[in-house]
């Protein structure tokens, strides 16, 4: 048996989340799980979504009493139904 080596604790949820790409228009997926540390969403041709992309987030997050979040993340794995993102904390200049 493998042993969990994830930084944070996944909660099985569904939400929905406003995702953003490249020069896409955003459209509203909905998540499997969700951590502090990211998430993992449902979607329609994951071949249009390449491994090490950013992508935008806008949800209101279960994890910090449905606060509207907004959150930068990087495509972390490619699945057939759907894509696991983990979250990128930009620093202010």
């Amino acid at each position: 048996m493998s042993k969990n080596l994830r930084r944070h604790p996944r909660t099985e949820i569904e939400i929905e989340v406003e995702l953003r790409f490249l020069e896409d228009s955003a459209h509203t997926v909905i998540t499997r799980n969700l951590s502090e540390g990211g998430l993992y969403m449902c979607v329609k041709n994951t071949a249009h979504y390449p491994l090490g992309e950013m992508v935008s987030l806008h949800f209101k997050n279960p994890l910090n009493n449905f606060a509207e979040t907004e959150k930068d993340a990087v495509i972390v794995r490619v699945e057939d139904a759907g894509i696991a993102v983990s979250f990128v904390e930009m620093e202010e200049l």
